[in-house]
Order: structure tokens, then C-alpha cells, then sequence
């Protein structure tokens, strides 16, 4: 085999590589349903060795979710794989994809044999030992027949390495609680808060989120999604005062509206105003459960009398409580 033609063969191979590698960054193979793909590669965290997409497990129907909502918002698959990696604790790729940063695991086997093959092959035709220190030309020979083999693995390993630096997601998924907690969360799904919730249950930081979905949850009248997350801040050590004093008066309420539990609701009040005494909101629905489960009219006259000594009340409310305890004084029913 001439010098030529190997070297001719050697820049072949390096081009037919670079265009390998070319099609496979600048192309992203299209599925007729991407959740479903997505899904698929995706192990259900709770479940033996089953995807996401196969699993009839509630997490994975929530994750599920995920995937449809950010297919419908236009995210790629690596973002929303992404997200899932880092939100769900235990869920990891079924087998790592073709391209980004894993493109190396797919191409480096590969490339490697090739290269072995054509080092082993030289170095059958051109065993050592025909040199000496007296007449180098064959080692230098060798030298150069050699040279274009240690090109093509140079060049090759130079490919790697740049499409792994160039295919990897430098920023990464914003969903970590420290990444969340300057964003305005009104543009937080409440999947995505649910899940980024689970994958930080002991963060500090993860009260206030938890606080701010049980809101959502507690306006929207769905109190059993709101609940535990109530339950969770009001038990949290790391709650600001201002936090807990908020769950404790809804689980108040909740217990009072949703299931008609006075005893219960009245302790949770009393709780929330050990924390805070001059808690308007807490005192006045205290005063609402003493008036309409409790039947106490005196306590709940004083009550409300206190809330409204508030300078700082609203009009608004002021009247409101107001008419609240005229009705109390005058022997109405409550309203």
C-alpha cells in the first residue's frame, strides 16, 4: 500500500467522521408523539425497571403531565428530560440518548475499534526490531507511515470533545428552588411547582413555594391539594412566622368550612394566634367558628370588637365586621 493512497485514506476517513458527526448535532429525529418517545426513556422512579409512559403509577401519570405540557409550550426533549431528571429523585434515562453530551458514549466505541484496528493492522506489516541505532531510515520509516494513524485518532478525539463542549444544555432547567425563587411563580405551572416541591421537601427555601401552590389550590376550592401543603409549612421549622401563622389560619378555616370540625378549627386558630396576637384575620374567623359552630356570642362579640380597634383595618373590612357584630349584638343569625 503506497504512502499516498494511505494518506488519501487517512483524510477520507477523518471527512466521512466530521460528516457523521455533522448530520448527527444539525439533525433531531422526528416522532409522530413525542410525549410518548419522551416517556418511554424515562424510568418511573417508583416502579421495577418500567418507563414513565407504561407505568400506572400516580407519579408517573404526574410526570406524564409534565411531558404534555412542555411538548405543548414548544420545549425540546433534552430540556424536558432535563427537568424530570433533576425534579423527580429516582428517575433516570432508560438508555442515554443519541446526541448532546452522551453522543460520545454512542460514537467513542465506534471510533476506538477503528482506530484499533488500523494500529493493529500496521503494526503486523511493520513489526519492530528491523532498526538499529546504526541505520535509523527504517525506524523513521515506520515513523512516518505511522503518522497519518496517530492523525485520524487525534482528529477523531478532537471531534469528541468539541461536540460534547458544543451539544451540552450549558444553562440547564430553571427548576431548582433557588433557581424559582426570583422568578414571579404566577408563570410557574403547578405541575412544575408540585414537582419541584417532592425533589426538595428539605430545602428551606421550599416553604414559601409550597405556600404560594396551597394559595392556588385554596382559591380554586380545592382543599385536598391545598392541605398537605398547609400541613407541611405549618410543621416546618424553617417557616417564616408570617408563613406558618398563613397555614395554620387556612387549615383553620378549611377544617371549619370543608368538614364543619369546630374543636378543630378553634385549636388551629388558637395556634396561629400564639404566633402572632395581632393576627386581624385569625381573630375575626376565630370569631366567625365561636358564632356559627360554637354558638359562644360573647367571645365572638369581643373578638371582633378587637379587630376592629385596628387602626390600620380597611374600610372595606371594617364594614364587613362591623355588620357582623351588629347582627351578633342585635340576636341575628350568622351569616
Amino acid at each position: 500500500m503506497s504512502e499516498r493512497f494511505r494518506n488519501t485514506l487517512t483524510v477520507s476517513l477523518i471527512v466521512v467522521m466530521a460528516a457523521v458527526l455533522v448530520t448527527l448535532v444539525v439533525t433531531s429525529p422526528m416522532r409522530e408523539d413525542r410525549v410518548q418517545s419522551i416517556g418511554d426513556r424515562i424510568k418511573c422512579p417508583v416502579c421495577q425497571g418500567e418507563s414513565i409512559a407504561n407505568s400506572p403509577s400516580q407519579m408517573a401519570r404526574d410526570m406524564m403531565a409534565l411531558v404534555e405540557e412542555r411538548v405543548a409550550d414548544g420545549q425540546s426533549d433534552e430540556a424536558i428530560i432535563d427537568e424530570l431528571l433533576f425534579s423527580y429523585s429516582g428517575a433516570v434515562l432508560l438508555d442515554p440518548p443519541a446526541r448532546g453530551p452522551t453522543l460520545i458514549l454512542w460514537i467513542a466505541p465506534l471510533g476506538g475499534l477503528v482506530i484499533g484496528v488500523g494500529v493493529i493492522l500496521w503494526w503486523r506489516r511493520h513489526p519492530p526490531g528491523l532498526g538499529s541505532p546504526e541505520d535509523p531510515a527504517p525506524q523513521r520509516s515506520r515513523a512516518r507511515k505511522l503518522a497519518p494513524l496517530l492523525a485520524l485518532a487525534g482528529a477523531f478525539a478532537v471531534i469528541v470533545v468539541v461536540a460534547g463542549f458544543f451539544l451540552q444544555d450549558r444553562e440547564g432547567p430553571a427548576t431548582g428552588v433557588a433557581n424559582l425563587a426570583g422568578e414571579d411563580l404566577d408563570d410557574v405551572s403547578n405541575e412544575t411547582m408540585e414537582a419541584v416541591i417532592a425533589a426538595n421537601s428539605d430545602h428551606p427555601q421550599v416553604d414559601g413555594m409550597r405556600l404560594a401552590l396551597a394559595e392556588r389550590y385554596y382559591e380554586a376550592g380545592d382543599f385536598r391539594s391545598a392541605f398537605p401543603h398547609y400541613l407541611a409549612v405549618a410543621g416546618s421549622s424553617n417557616a417564616a412566622e408570617t408563613e406558618a401563622v398563613t397555614a395554620l389560619i387556612r387549615l383553620g378555616w378549611m377544617a371549619w368550612e370543608g368538614n364543619g370540625e369546630v374543636a378543630t378549627a378553634l385549636n388551629l386558630f388558637d395556634e396561629a394566634l400564639a404566633i402572632d396576637a395581632e393576627s386581624d384575620t385569625a381573630r375575626y374567623l376565630k370569631a366567625q367558628v365561636l358564632w356559627c359552630g360554637a354558638e359562644q356570642r360573647d367571645e365572638a362579640e369581643g373578638l371582633l370588637e378587637d379587630v376592629l380597634a385596628d387602626p390600620e383595618l380597611a374600610d372595606e373590612s371594617r364594614d364587613l365586621i362591623q355588620a357582623d357584630l351588629d347582627a351578633i349584638r342585635s340576636g341575628g343569625s350568622c351569616a
